[in-house]
């Protein structure tokens, strides 16, 4: 399953779904890429945001479907002139740690949250019954202040 509505994102909404597999992470940095380049983010913010998405959609696939490839995890972007915000919703329930096959805490796992916090400006989780919801939200790119600045003059 793939849908993709791409619109022009500056103060609008682009929204992308994905069958719940393994095999469209690659579609997702595609889409991050056509994101990224619509609200003028930097090759670091481009980067950054590319990881954070990543770590955030290999959790909604591998943890948030219960079901496995018969969930979805849907993407939405909104970008203004000063923060472009991507929201990532599966339709599982949110782990606070990961378990080994007899129970115990694995600790070599669960570093994808704390690497979200340090690469994005806000990272806010919502766990609800229909599924986890994950909110990355970074700064846009000086260039585009700039050019909408001088678009308005």
């Amino acid at each position: 399953m793939y849908r993709c509505k791409r619109c022009v994102l500056h103060n609008s909404v682009d929204e992308f779904t994905i069958g719940s597999e393994s095999s469209n992470l690659a579609r997702i940095r595609d889409h991050i890429d056509f994101i990224g380049n619509h609200c003028d983010l930097d090759e670091k913010q481009l980067f950054d945001l590319q990881v954070a998405v990543g770590e955030a959609a290999a959790n909604a696939i591998e943890h948030g479907s219960p079901l496995g490839r018969d969930n979805i995890v849907r993407l939405k972007a909104t970008c203004d002139s000063e923060y472009l915000t991507v929201t990532i919703k599966d339709e599982g329930r949110f782990r606070r740690c990961v378990r080994g096959p007899n129970g115990e805490e694995v600790d070599f796992r669960g570093r994808g949250i704390p690497l979200m916090l340090a690469l994005m400006e806000k990272v806010a989780i919502d766990e609800a019954k229909d599924g986890t919801c994950v909110m990355l939200v970074t700064q846009v790119a000086r260039s585009y202040h700039v050019s909408e600045e001088l678009a308005g003059s």
